[in-house]
């Protein structure tokens, strides 16, 4: 049996605490982010009215009401260091194309890759060449065929063949001998029928001898003058064919004609160019390159079929790179030749370059000139042809006007300083050059020794009267500083946040 224990308004009391205390637990811990972001905003809201209040609140000076205390400084000439930025793009010295000079072949292997260093004269890629070498071959057998027709052209005849042609003049000299002989024989038996023919003659007149015997000397005589002209015949004949054996052992000895050797030299030469030809282009079917470099891109593939110029390859030369800057017109006067430029890559990474040539022409539309820098090749570095890189040249130390940065403020996209004269401001537009730590260089619109606002003057606007704030603070190197003002006794802690709260603010700000 259960036993009930009875309830008093104590027991109850704590009850109800403790629930109120759960909830008053569970509520904090929920909102206490949303409290906290109240008092943020409610303290920052005060510091701004503070300081606003400050900036806004008039100052009475003689009689005339000064919109703000601020600080001036001098314009000074002072010695600042220079330094020009460029920016460009990474390119290859000198970029080759690397293609094929054959067309209609197969590229059967391709050697190298994109990113591969190779040497000059190394083969990139190989061409199909077996029909091209067939035709070659061809070419070579034909002109061994010519070389060969060319000696048989200057000697036609074999060593036997001479040997007959030379028995030949030999029987030709000794038919002419016999023949010359047969003559002597035939003159002397002519001479004796006459002297024979002319006795009888006489003997025939006395009675002597008969007419028969008269007729037959008479006939002997006429029979040896036949034989002599007959001998005569002979040893012409004998010697004409001996004449003709002599020149054919000439013509064998001496060779063929002029004319028909000439004709033989030409047909060596012509064989001969076209195996050059040939030859040449059996060449041209293996792919070198043509100076040692870079692969950069390669776009030979095996089993593609080149077209002539067509490019198989994309190559820088030496490895060589260089930054193509480009430079306004007026800033051209300040680089030359083998100036050092300080790059900065996009990974951060320093490389320093050396300004080889400066573009002796300046675009007319842009008005800028090429300025080409070169770089050393750094494979670790990752910087790569078409990339875009930033650097500076050191232009040294130089005397140039300046004035501090905060004097100079952005209005309506001009650069305008306030001047002081008689204890009122007048903005005066400016133009600036290098910045130096906290110095501004001003390249026209201000003169040495005008007072400019150096604090507070994003809050003023033309003509506004001023007063200068007491214990200004000189700057460092500048002896012409105001570093007193005159004013009233409670002053100078409002001048004092002021410029404080300038010096922190990088906006400017127009009333």
């Amino acid at each position: 049996m259960v036993q009930q224990i009875p309830r008093t308004d104590e027991t109850d009391n704590q009850t109800v605490k403790h629930g109120m205390e759960s909830q008053m637990s569970s509520f904090g811990k929920k909102n206490w982010k949303l409290i906290a972001i109240v008092i943020s905003l409610l303290a920052c809201t005060a510091l701004g009215i503070r300081i606003f209040q400050n900036f806004s609140k008039p100052i009475k000076d003689d009689g005339d009401e000064a919109v703000l205390t601020v600080t001036v400084e001098d314009a000074s000439k002072k010695a600042i260091h220079q330094t020009l930025k460029l920016a460009g793009t990474v390119w290859a010295w000198d970029p080759l194309t690397i293609g094929a000079e054959v067309g209609g072949l197969r590229i059967d292997d391709v050697a190298v890759e994109e990113g591969d260093i190779v040497k000059k004269g190394q083969v990139l890629a190989r061409l199909n060449s077996s029909v091209i070498r067939a035709q070659l071959e061809k070419e070579r057998a034909r002109l061994q065929h010519a070389r060969i027709n060319l000696e048989k052209t200057k000697q036609p005849n074999r060593p036997m063949d001479i040997n007959r042609i030379k028995a030949i003049v030999a029987q030709a000299t000794a038919i002419v001998s016999q023949e010359e002989a047969n003559v002597v024989r035939a003159q002397a038996n002519l001479r004796n029928a006459k002297l024979s023919s002319a006795r009888y003659k006489i003997l025939k007149k006395d009675g002597a001898v008969s007419t028969e015997d008269l007729d037959n000397k008479e006939t002997a005589e006429a029979t040896a003058e036949a034989d002599y002209r007959n001998a005569l015949q002979k040893l012409e004949a004998a010697r004409f064919a001996k004449t003709q054996a002599t020149e054919n052992l000439k013509l064998a000895l001496e060779g063929g004609m002029q004319h028909d050797i000439d004709m033989a030299s030409v047909d060596i030469l012509e064989t001969e160019a076209s195996v050059k030809q040939l030859e040449a282009q059996v060449a041209q079917t293996i792919i070198k390159a043509p100076a040692s470099g870079l692969i950069t891109k390669r776009l030979a593939h095996i089993g593609d079929v080149t077209m002539a110029n067509e490019d198989l390859f994309q190559m820088v030369r030496d490895n060589r790179f260089e930054v193509r800057a480009q430079v306004p017109d007026q800033d051209l006067h300040r680089l030359k030749s083998g100036q050092i430029v300080q790059f900065l890559g996009a990974a951060g990474e320093v490389m320093n370059g050396k300004i080889r040539e400066i573009s002796p022409l300046v675009d007319s539309d842009s008005r800028l000139a090429t300025v080409r820098i070169d770089i050393p090749y750094d494979p670790q570095s990752g910087w790569r042809p078409g990339m875009f890189v930033s650097g500076k040249v050191d232009l040294g130390a130089v005397q140039a006007l300046v004035v501090p940065a905060p004097a100079v403020v952005d209005k309506d996209g001009r650069k305008i300083v306030y001047v002081l004269d008689d204890k009122r401001v007048y903005s005066r537009e400016v133009k600036t050059g290098e910045r130096s730590g906290d110095l501004v260089e001003i390249e026209s619109g201000l003169k040495p020794g005008e007072k400019v606002v150096t604090t507070g003057s994003g809050f003023l606007k033309d003509g506004d009267h001023v007063r200068i704030g007491e214990h200004q603070a000189p700057r460092p190197g500048n002896k012409n500083a105001r570093t007193a003002a005159s004013g009233d006794s409670d002053s100078p802690g409002r001048a004092s946040s002021n410029t404080e709260s300038h010096e922190t603010s990088g906006e400017t700000t127009s009333r």
